[in-house]
Order: C-alpha cells, then sequence, then structure tokens
C-alpha cells in the first residue's frame, strides 16, 4: 500500500528530475500555512487501508495525490475558489469551482430529501424506515458527546454513530488549511460516487471538530446503515510539518507540465465523474 501510495508521486518525478528526500523548512507564506504534508489513509472494515494518499500543501495551495486509478493529482486552490484534476496517464485536467461544489451539495441533499419523501408516501413500514434513515443522513440531528482529556468527540444518531479523533492545533492557518481541503474533497466524493455515504456526517464531524473544539482532525470513523447490514468508513490523518525536497520537485514538475495537459470541460474529464453540477 505505500509503494501505492508514492505511484502518483513517483509518476510526476518522473517527468522530471528527482531530488532528495530531506525535509526543509519554509517560512509561512503570506496567503497561506507554512507547507505540510498530511497523509490519509481510508479504512472500511479490514485492518489494511483501502486507499492512502498524500495531501502536500505549498505556498498555500494543496496538492493531493492519489495513486488511482486515475492516476491523478487534485489541486485545491482556496485562493481562486477551485478544485483542478490533472489525469497523469490520459494527459489532461479539468477544475471545478468551489461554488458548483457547493451547489451540487445542495441539489444531492434535496434529491436524497425527494426520494424520501417519495418512498414515505408509498405507505409500509419498511419505506418508512427507509426513508427516515436516508433523511437522517442529510440531516443528522445527532446527540453530542466531548472528551476534553482524549480529544474525542462522538456524534449519535439512529442511523449513524461518528467518532472523532484530533490534537489542538496551534497553528490558526495551517487549521483553517486543513479543514478547507478536507471540507471540498469530501464535496468533491459526492460527485464522483453520490452512491456512497453522502457527505452531510463527515462535513459535520469536520465542522465540531475543527470550529467548535478547534482541533485537527487525527481519525474520523463512521458506523451507519443503509440498507441491510451497518458499514464502516475510517479515516485517518498524519500530519508531516515540514516537505521533503522530493515532494517540492514533485509540485514544481506539476506546475511545470499543468499547461502542456489538453483542457477539458468537468462533465468530460472522465468516468469517475457521475451526476456533476452543469
Amino acid at each position: 500500500m505505500r509503494m501505492r501510495t508514492a505511484m502518483a508521486m513517483a509518476a510526476v518525478l518522473a517527468l522530471g528530475a528527482g531530488g532528495d528526500d530531506q525535509p526543509t523548512s519554509t517560512p509561512p507564506s503570506p496567503v497561506g500555512p507554512a507547507d505540510y504534508k498530511l497523509v490519509i489513509a481510508m479504512y472500511g472494515v479490514a485492518k489494511e487501508p483501502i486507499s492512502t494518499t498524500e495531501l502536500v500543501v505549498h505556498k498555500g495551495r494543496a496538492f493531493l495525490f492519489n495513486p488511482g486509478p486515475p492516476l491523478e493529482v487534485m489541486i485545491h486552490d482556496p485562493s481562486a475558489g477551485r478544485l483542478e484534476m490533472i489525469d497523469l496517464k490520459r494527459k489532461i485536467r479539468s477544475e471545478i469551482s468551489l461554488k458548483k461544489l457547493d451547489e451540487y451539495t445542495n441539489k444531492l441533499h434535496d434529491a436524497i430529501a425527494a426520494a424520501s419523501t417519495k418512498r414515505e408516501a408509498q405507505g409500509g413500514k419498511g419505506n418508512q424506515i427507509a426513508a427516515a434513515m436516508s433523511r437522517d443522513l442529510i440531516d443528522p440531528r445527532f446527540s453530542t458527546s466531548y472528551d476534553p482529556a482524549a480529544h474525542r468527540l462522538r456524534l449519535t444518531s439512529p442511523t449513524i454513530e461518528v467518532e472523532g479523533d484530533g490534537v489542538p492545533e496551534p497553528d490558526e492557518a495551517r487549521l483553517a488549511s486543513i479543514h478547507a481541503t478536507l471540507v471540498a474533497l469530501a464535496k468533491m466524493d459526492a460527485v464522483r460516487d453520490p452512491r456512497d455515504l453522502p457527505p452531510f456526517p463527515r462535513l459535520e464531524a469536520l465542522r465540531a471538530l475543527v470550529v467548535d473544539h478547534r482541533l485537527r482532525p487525527t481519525e474520523l470513523t463512521f458506523i451507519y446503515r443503509l440498507a441491510g447490514a451497518p458499514q464502516k468508513l475510517r479515516w485517518t490523518f498524519r500530519l508531516e510539518p515540514a516537505l521533503t525536497n522530493r515532494e517540492r520537485e514533485a509540485i514544481a514538475t506539476v506546475e511545470a507540465i499543468h499547461e502542456l495537459c489538453r483542457y477539458a470541460r468537468f462533465n468530460r474529464y472522465g468516468p469517475t465523474t457521475r451526476n456533476v453540477p452543469k
């Protein structure tokens, strides 16, 4: 899995000269936090992660190196208000504005709510239960508890249980950067696979950890039921407060090849994007 995690960065570095792998320090950017890296692993019920990605933040922009498929670099640029995608295999790029992501999130909420109302109108106990569960995933009315000693947050509802762990983050710029990027990525996940867990519990958990308790997320666990047996998703977040020369080289190469890639409208970018906003 660690080898797969390095594939996207290695593919980028293959296009340029690789540097060494020693951490280097950088003064804070005037428009963002000091450079850092966040290693993000996603798990199901197994001990081995489903995926591991590296989020490398440089001069306020976040570069997500995804081993795929697709073999891709995603760039969150909060100052420009957009997410960019570069498919390293197909040599194409695209983008979607954060405003469009918000619009899609609202449309997804409304679509699930309408489907729940329609199902409830069909009558029957099963339909009523399913409709209530769907509503609980888009408008979670959580009971909240917080353990200040362990920095652990618990959010519970009849349909979903969330446990969030974090650590105090004294760097406000870094905390804001992490929150904004994780929120954008959660919404992007919903665009690419709207059949998965809706983003709303994840967004609420991030808001509660970061905004309410000023914690940098280290782990988020969701146990929920869409249909049938309960399902589990877990994310871990490991901070590395400095970048290596290799990571800086990868970012420089991405920036160099960005304009060489053919541009495609977002709704034509690739098969991984479904039901995207127009």
